[in-house]
């Protein structure tokens, strides 16, 4: 019979919760993130410029929301990754037969 020592980190459940949702709030940006790049990248558009107007503030407004979001979600996530490097290992002894 053989023991082999396993050092892993104690993670709490709830740090890996707060991740998670940090990711799925991150994952949420992604359809209005859409709208954004449609807007930016279709040259092909007639140039009214009232509409232009309008939808520059609004894309702006968008932008401006999103930025500060993740900026925010990622400081979280750093935090996250932190808390959970330093956390202390525990050690499993594990035994099995040859």
């Amino acid at each position: 019979m053989k023991n082999s020592a396993l050092c892993i980190k104690a993670v709490p459940y709830q740090e890996i919760i707060d991740l998670r949702d940090t990711l799925e709030r991150l994952q949420s940006w992604q359809e209005p993130l859409v709208v954004l790049e449609k807007y930016f990248t279709n040259p092909n558009t007639p140039i009214d410029k009232k509409k232009v107007v309008k939808q520059f503030y609004a894309c702006s407004t968008l932008f401006l929301l999103f930025k500060d979001n993740y900026d925010l979600l990622t400081e979280q996530a750093n935090k996250h990754v932190l808390t959970m490097s330093r956390l202390e290992k525990m050690t499993i002894i594990e035994s099995y037969v040859r």
